[in-house]
């Protein structure tokens, strides 16, 4: 089933598959939720997959101003209420992850279980910060093609770039439904989310993290940082690194993330 829903000032697309337990899927940026389509047949066969569109991304309104973390926070959360979901699962990959960090912050009663996939828990740099500046300049300018083919080159890991040539023309269709103006707001939201080193040790579920050996956006290291930070709380966190992986992790390696995830969520749910 797919519908819209309203959130504030922006209407906003999701889709639902499966049955069984609710288990939330947030796909990473500058895609939309069919990122998680080839891992979602595996998780349906045990729970029922939501998986929005964030602001800004496929089919969902940008709304106006920068896309924060708090905005696309608040979003999850009218379209769990709009779903009359109280309590669910959640996923989530670069973006998709910094939107859970603050979720958790806002309504940590409504999470039964986490899976951080490629998604720093530290705030921007003051270089990457920057870098983002450069990009917001040259899209107001040139539009979106070549930030498009940046993202392209840098987020799909080198294993993927050779093995998986003929499907990145569908992450290339996904990155282009993004408007200039949303991948503005999008940059200006990553620039401006808080450090969230601190969060992770409040965090009472468990939790599954999964870093990509190629990834140099959210590292290995990165990533073991958050599942330590997860664990100094007093809670459990496991740790898995898929070496031959990039950013996109979950596209890249949609057979083993999608087996990886459905043995840590039905752990989870019993």
């Amino acid at each position: 089933m797919s519908d819209f829903y309203q959130s504030d000032d922006a209407r906003l697309f999701y889709t639902t598959m499966g049955n069984g337990p609710d288990l939330v899927l947030l796909h990473p940026t500058p895609c939309d939720h069919r990122f998680w389509l080839s891992v979602a047949e595996i998780l349906a066969s045990r729970f029922r997959l939501i998986l929005p569109d964030l602001r800004g991304h496929g089919r969902s309104e940008a709304g106006s101003g920068a896309i924060t973390v708090q905005k696309l926070s608040a979003d999850l959360i009218r379209l769990l209420d709009d779903l009359e979901v109280g309590r669910a699962l959640f996923a989530g990959c670069s973006i998709g992850g910094y939107t859970l960090y603050e979720f958790w912050r806002q309504a940590s009663s409504r999470v039964g279980g986490l899976a951080f996939c490629n998604s720093r828990p530290q705030a921007d740099s003051d270089a990457n910060r920057a870098k983002r500046e450069e990009w917001i300049a040259k899209i107001r300018e040139r539009g979106t093609a070549e930030f498009v083919d940046a993202m392209l080159g840098s987020l799909i890991g080198p294993t993927a770039q050779r093995r998986e040539f003929g499907r990145i023309d569908l992450v290339r269709q996904m990155m282009q439904t993004v408007t200039p103006q949303a991948a503005i707001a999008i940059l200006q939201g990553l620039a401006a989310r808080p450090d969230s080193v601190e969060t992770l040790r409040t965090i009472r579920v468990p939790c599954f993290v999964l870093a990509g050996g190629e990834d140099t956006s959210s590292t290995t290291a990165d990533m073991k940082l958050l599942a330590e930070q997860i664990r100094n709380g007093g809670y459990g966190a496991e740790f898995t690194e898929l070496r031959d992986a990039g950013h996109y992790a979950p596209w890249e390696q949609p057979g083993l993330v999608g087996r990886m995830l459905l043995r840590f969520f039905e752990s989870v749910s019993g």
